[in-house]
């Protein structure tokens, strides 16, 4: 049940800034309108009066529907978890364990082994697959280096293949992996707004309204960032470089 009071549309700074909003004013030049430090306060402000961040402007917050988005996204996670991930890798076929193992971010299938063990799975050599595994505590002290650990693949025709590709690409995978670690770029681009409606995978916007609400950016500056840096990457480096304020 909501709280909403509609009352609040009648306060004047609800009013004007919904209004600007609407007009295409940034939340830069609505910050330097009120005097405040930054947007954060004019987003506790709606915040206080029932509103949240939605779609580039503020909308009444619905407890309900927040909840259900809540659990949307939870179910989202949960279906996404990196042992899940890994074990629906495995299941394909001709799944090989090092490619899985680099591109979830593990420099040595051993590595891969001991995050599945610590995560409550064990390697079975029948099913070459990774199972939930429950230790009786005397297994717990035992060392982790042992046969639930998936085996190296040295005899694999195609590690040596693999390996070579891998030292090859060493820079390009490095950036890959320590994306998580790096500070978010941003980028002032000449130019004004202008409107455009897209449809996307509904999950997608889940993580996208989430990601919004947690790091408090709008969902227009992280499409923006993730745009530019996909041309920067497919080829239209120098065109998107040139739309960059000096």
């Amino acid at each position: 049940m909501t709280t909403f009071n509609p009352e609040v549309y009648e306060d004047e700074k609800v009013a004007t800034v919904l209004q600007m909003l609407k007009e295409g004013y940034s939340q830069d030049e609505i910050v330097e309108f009120y005097g405040n430090k930054n947007w954060k306060s004019i987003d506790m402000y709606f915040r206080r009066k029932g509103f949240r961040w939605k779609h580039d402007t503020f909308v009444p917050f619905d407890e309900e529907k927040e909840q259900e988005r809540k659990e949307r996204l939870a179910s989202v996670q949960v279906e996404l978890t990196k042992p899940a991930k890994i074990i629906r890798a495995l299941e394909k076929e001709q799944a090989d364990i090092l490619e899985i193992s680099v591109k979830n971010g593990f420099e040595s299938i051993e590595e891969l082994g001991q995050y599945m063990m610590n995560k409550g799975y064990k390697w079975d050599s029948e099913k070459e697959n990774y199972v939930e595994y429950f230790p009786e505590p005397e297994e717990e002290t035992q060392s982790s280096q042992s046969s639930n650990i998936a085996p190296v693949y040295g005899t694999n025709p195609q590690f040596e293949t693999i390996l070579t590709y891998l030292i090859e690409h060493e820079t390009q995978l490095k950036e890959l992996l320590e994306t998580e670690d790096k500070q978010l770029p941003t980028f002032k681009v000449r130019g004004g707004n202008a409107n455009k409606t897209l449809t996307m995978n509904s999950r997608i916007t889940a993580l996208l309204v989430d990601y919004s609400d947690e790091h408090n950016m709008t969902q227009k500056t992280i499409v923006e960032t993730a745009l530019i840096e996909f041309f920067q990457k497919y080829g239209y480096k120098d065109e998107v470089n040139r739309l960059f304020h000096p």
